[in-house]
């Protein structure tokens, strides 16, 4: 799903402010139903965006950050509505299975000594990543197991997105046409994955619209009270 897997001074502060002997300075950047998120969350949620994308933090922009915040906030809405916090959480098996792919997806990460220089670039350590692995697979498969009993592909969309992209394209690239009903298990999830987004998206509206929730960095509008509230909440 493409919805789904910090700043006092500086919008370009990637690391924590650090005071005398070493004390940490966090704040709290917002809070969602009294709940805080910290600064130091928020930092840690803008490096490892920049760490799975494998963007320099020096290229990290001010619209990354604020946008990062509304993913942390959105996060937290979504963890909200988890009774239990270990329900659907991968095993460890699971985890280093994700770490492994991830690692094959990173050029040179195959090489330890690179993998641990790369990870230190973004002030990480290898169980940090794994600990955002699994958060983001629980979530992942929480989302799976609330939404998708309520999707259902009907057969004119398959045809109608066969037509439209997969045909339109073969016949453009010129390669051989594939045949509908040989290809129609991905096009249907296809579908089920952005009919998964819509209804994501609609659930976090109506989660922002009863959640109060309080920002100090300003977010854009976002069609919502929650919106609205981190706009004027200063």
């Amino acid at each position: 799903m493409k919805r789904l897997r910090h700043i006092t001074i500086s919008f370009f502060l990637l690391v924590p402010l650090t005071a005398f002997a070493g004390e940490v300075i966090d704040g709290v950047i917002a809070t969602v139903n009294g709940k805080p998120v910290l600064q130091s969350e928020w930092d840690d949620a803008v490096r490892y965006e920049a760490f799975m994308q494998q963007k320099p933090l020096r290229a990290v922009t001010e619209s990354d950050r604020v946008s990062a915040l509304q993913r942390l906030i959105d996060r937290r809405l979504l963890e909200s509505e988890m009774t239990d916090r270990t329900y659907l959480a991968p095993s460890h098996e699971e985890v280093r299975t994700s770490l492994a792919k991830l690692r094959e997806q990173i050029p040179g990460a195959h090489d330890e000594q690179t993998w641990q220089h790369l990870l230190r670039s973004y002030g990480f350590k290898q169980r940090d990543i794994e600990a955002n692995l699994r958060s983001e697979t629980q979530m992942m498969n929480f989302v799976e197991v609330r939404l998708r009993p309520n999707i259902h592909v009907h057969p004119e969309e398959v045809e109608a997105y066969y037509r439209a992209q997969v045909l339109h394209d073969m016949e453009k690239a010129g390669v051989k046409v594939v045949t509908i009903e040989e290809i129609e298990p991905r096009i249907r999830e296809v579908l089920v994955q952005q009919h998964m987004d819509e209804l994501l998206e609609a659930w976090l509206h109506n989660l922002r619209q009863q959640t109060h929730i309080h920002s100090t960095i300003p977010l854009p509008s976002r069609n919502s009270s929650a919106g609205r509230e981190a706009e004027g909440g200063n």
